[in-house]
């Protein structure tokens, strides 16, 4: 009897420590990020959503930017276009990112930034989808069906014309890709 006792009390003292921590209105406190419900919503998953920066590599390269271009050694922000470099100094090509011109849209989850690669030519070679919180299944059926590649080819005018069907089971993810990717060529064409 005595074990119960204890062990009730300790799990309601445990329970009093949690409940403390949080408001009666079930939203996070400031001092503790280690909310259940994991919206991405709430000031704290924004603010660290946007704190959220690429990884980079020893170069000090963007890891979307080596994935397209694995001999890139250098960039140089241009304005509008990142140049990417070879060791010997070579242009492989161009990047840019979507943000801040698809701030706002939002998929399923909240945003989907893009990185979109481009060849010498300023046609596109790949759009990479960067951190984001939509919902990993629906971000591998938009893979699977081939979405990214649906501008390869294309100029920035021209994939900024494109008409791109949303794929179904996952229309919310693959509408905010398309957005955002029209929002980034608005500002190339």
């Amino acid at each position: 009897m005595k074990k119960l006792l204890l062990l009730t009390v300790t799990v309601l003292f445990s329970m009093g420590i949690v409940l403390a921590q949080q408001p009666t209105n079930g939203a996070p406190t400031k001092q503790s990020n280690n909310c259940a419900h994991h919206c991405g919503n709430c000031p704290h998953h924004r603010s660290s959503a946007t704190k959220q920066q690429s990884a980079v590599n020893a170069d000090g390269i963007a890891m979307e930017i080596v994935h397209v271009f694995p001999t890139a050694k250098s960039v140089r922000n241009d304005g509008k276009y990142i140049s990417v470099y070879d060791v010997s100094k070579t242009l492989l090509g161009y990047a840019v990112y979507s943000k801040p011109y698809s701030d706002g849209i939002k998929g399923y989850n909240g945003e989907t930034p893009l990185m979109i690669a481009f060849d010498k030519n300023k046609k596109i070679i790949a759009v990479e989808l960067l951190a984001n919180n939509e919902t990993p299944k629906f971000v591998k059926i938009v893979k699977d069906a081939g979405f990214f590649k649906s501008w390869n080819g294309l100029s920035p005018k021209a994939a900024y014309k494109k008409k791109v069907d949303a794929v179904a089971g996952a229309t919310y993810t693959s509408t905010a890709v398309i957005k955002s990717l029209q929002a980034a060529m608005n500002d190339l064409r």
